[in-house]
């Protein structure tokens, strides 16, 4: 048995398949628009800082008290970095936007104590500047929940020489 196609149905069919195609078209064409709007103006921060022109930099401290192996070392920073970049993204989208900008430098510093490390997350707080502590999840050269690594930023190199200016690189 075969099917029978009026004019009618195909008509219908035709029209419909138009303004569906037509209709995607166009909201996707917009939804794209809005997010760059969004980009391009960047959003609303609690603050501007002083100089547009200092360069922005990601710090990541690195507590050198309990004795990580190198790959640990760079493991527990990239997931500093990545945790930065996900809080200034939502955040802080215009200050991500200016530490790209700059190339995204990271640095990475010493800190010698758990007790030294929330100290400067205490001073980031203070500054009105992002920060992240990663903690480990022990499953191989620290115990868990041991904090190993702070991401301070990003923001201005001004800025962050007043917290961690001190710190020697690592």
């Amino acid at each position: 048995m075969g099917i029978i196609i009026s004019n009618s149905y195909l008509a219908v069919f035709s029209a419909g398949t138009l303004i569906g195609a037509t209709s995607a078209y166009f909201i996707l064409k917009f939804r794209h628009k809005a997010k760059e709007e969004i980009w391009k103006n960047g959003m609303e921060e609690r603050f501007e800082f002083s100089d547009p022109k200092d360069e922005y930099r990601l710090i990541l401290g690195v507590r050198n008290d309990i004795k990580m192996q190198k790959g640990k070392v760079g493991a527990q920073c990239g997931h500093g970095a990545v945790a930065a970049y996900a809080k200034a993204l939502k955040e802080r989208p215009k200050t991500l936007k200016n530490w790209l900008r700059y190339g995204g430098t990271k640095i990475t510093v010493r800190i010698d104590s758990e007790a030294e490390m929330l100290e400067i997350d205490r001073r980031a707080k203070e500054n009105n500047v992002l920060s992240s502590i990663i903690r480990d999840a022990g499953q191989t050269q620290v115990a868990p929940g041991t904090r190993t690594v702070i991401a301070i930023g990003p923001a201005p190199k001004s800025i962050l020489d007043t917290i961690t200016g001190h710190l020697k690189l690592y």
